[in-house]
């Protein structure tokens, strides 16, 4: 009888197919990784936008920022070089007709309107450079002219109605008339002055007008503020000779074209 050996001779193809079944695992594995990595990358590469229009906006901004600069800029010199022209419009078309409707007594009126007239005609002629243009405008500007109107209109009040202030009050007009012609009162000094007896009025081209009827309250507070204004500019406590609005305004017309403005 024949005996069988223990062990049997492994079969090779046994071990052909594990090692097969291996490798194709490890392939799998292998795979699965390549893929995972392919498909993380591929995630961070469309989280990754770059910076987007940012730099775009930024520098638009900035190009934007220099070319109104440069309008700007341009604009003002052109405006700079038609000071001349642009005075010639504001007397003409506004101071004037301030003046024509003002409280000046007739007399004063005409003698400023004609200095004014006379102005825009020498400004039309070429007579002044644009510096000395923009001088006049300013010196004019802080003139109390169409103010002044308001003061003869309060002293013929003051003298048609005779009180026991009536000197007192003359004397502070007179003091802050005065003033003026010291070039210490102002026509910003003036607004606040009248200011009890002047009331808002769209219509008028100082955008104020004369309350009527005054008071004696009125043009007593009025009086007042006179006194504290020609106080502070040391003004001398008597009654000064009349003074001639027409000579203030050439006055300043002529140190507007040699002295400038202020």
């Amino acid at each position: 009888m024949t005996e069988q050996p223990d062990n049997s001779p492994e079969d090779p193809s046994g071990d052909v197919t594990n090692s097969s079944s291996d490798g194709d695992v490890a392939m799998r594995d292998s795979a699965a990784v390549v893929t995972s990595e392919s498909s993380s990358s591929t995630s961070v590469r469309r989280d990754d936008q770059g910076p987007g229009w940012l730099p775009a906006l930024m520098a638009g901004t900035v190009i934007l920022g220099i070319a109104g600069f440069i309008c700007c800029g341009v604009s003002t010199w052109v405006l700079f070089q038609k000071r001349t022209e642009m005075a010639v419009r504001t007397l003409r078309g506004a101071y004037i007709s301030e003046l024509e409707q003002s409280y000046l007594e007739p007399k004063t009126k005409r003698a400023v309107i004609d200095k004014v007239e006379a102005l825009i005609a020498e400004l039309e002629a070429g007579d002044y450079e644009n510096w000395q243009s923009a001088a006049i405008m300013q010196r004019l500007q802080r003139l109390p002219v169409v103010q002044w109107g308001y003061l003869q209109a309060i002293e013929l009040f003051i003298n048609k109605n005779e009180g026991a202030d009536q000197e007192e009050q003359l004397r502070e007009i007179s003091r802050l008339q005065q003033a003026v012609v010291d070039g210490l009162a102002t026509s910003f000094d003036f607004q606040d002055v009248l200011e009890p007896v002047q009331r808002a009025n769209p219509k008028s081209p100082s955008g104020f007008s004369l309350i009527q009827p005054l008071s004696s309250e009125q043009v007593a507070e009025v009086c007042l503020r006179a006194k504290l204004v020609a106080d502070r500019a040391n003004i001398a406590n008597r009654t000064f000779s009349k003074i001639d609005l027409a000579e203030i305004v050439q006055r300043e017309i002529s140190q507007g074209v040699t002295a400038g403005g202020f």
